[in-house]
């Protein structure tokens, strides 16, 4: 038994243990170590839904982890658990002639590992039902895209996207602005928020103001049980391992763009013919632009 064991001490030890455990077994254990600021909140319900794996599974695991059970493991987790924003390990630098080739292949190998992790966590079901909001949006909704710092990076590339194809949509960092453009939305129109902690209050208030004005409201973080997935209308989950010295969200970043970019392809896809007119047309466009070779 490991009951001695506390705070970061348990995701260690389910990070070990994962390989060798069963499918479903395996996915509780990956979840316990990629969501080390939230599991103390969430009961035992809320990650069986989302996992989509029993009670007893997630017990079992708990047991395994050297627990009396779920509660059991929660407690423990509480204790001394060291979060990735007040804590940076950064490797010192090494005069090894590969120093600068191994830190280039594990950058690229650790977000490698991000989009394969993704993969199995993200409910294609919530994607499909997001990508046909605005497949079958009516002719006069608003698109409306929002987030804070680095986040804002990841809807301008959206917004981009979507320019390509015909789709006119907005985006907003400003915290006034995102007030203003929630406070005018209308039953059809679509907002897309985009926080990788899910805890951004400018985020939140605006999701919450659009709520009540009845637009579909969908968010894009990390974390299953943040206040913006309750409250969003659609949720999309990424669970990535946060890299403690490329920033909070550096590999949620390049996850989040990837689950952006098969949503804009599903988008394209569906409307083939339109999008098809018009990636001529923008593609076309910017062509004075380029140097000629």
């Amino acid at each position: 038994m490991h009951n001695r064991l506390k705070g970061n001490e348990i995701f260690l030890l389910a990070r070990t243990l994962a390989p060798e455990l069963g499918r479903k077994e395996r996915s509780i254990a990956r979840f316990i170590d990629d969501n080390p600021e939230t599991l103390a909140s969430m009961s035992i319900s809320d990650i069986a839904d989302y996992l989509d794996v029993s009670v007893a599974s997630i017990t079992k695991v708990a047991k395994k982890l050297g627990f009396t059970g779920f509660h059991d493991l929660k407690m423990n987790i509480g204790k001394n658990v060291t979060v990735s924003e007040e804590f940076i390990d950064v490797p010192p630098v090494s005069g090894g002639e590969f120093y600068t080739e191994k830190i280039v292949e594990s950058t690229l190998y650790n977000s490698i590992l991000a989009l394969q992790e993704a993969l199995k966590a993200i409910d294609i079901a919530v994607v499909k039902s997001v990508a046909a909001l605005f497949i079958h949006r009516s002719e006069n909704a608003r698109i409306v895209i929002a987030g804070c710092g680095g986040s804002g990076s990841i809807c301008e590339d959206f917004n981009h996207k979507l320019l390509k194809i015909g789709i006119f949509s907005s985006v907003f960092s400003d915290s006034h602005k995102q007030l203003m453009s929630a406070s005018l939305m209308r039953p059809g129109d679509i907002l897309l928020t985009v926080s990788h902690s899910g805890q951004t209050t400018d985020i939140i208030n605006m999701t919450r103001m659009a709520n009540e004005k009845g637009a579909e409201t969908i968010c894009l973080t990390n974390y299953p049980n943040s206040p913006l997935s309750h409250i969003s209308r659609h949720a999309i989950i990424s669970s990535v391992k946060n890299n403690p010295i490329t920033g909070e969200n550096a590999t949620t970043r390049i996850v989040h763009l990837n689950i952006l970019d098969a949503i804009f392809t599903i988008i394209a896809s569906k409307t083939s013919e339109f999008s098809q007119e018009s990636l001529h047309n923008t593609r076309n466009a910017v062509t004075s632009k380029r140097t000629v070779s």
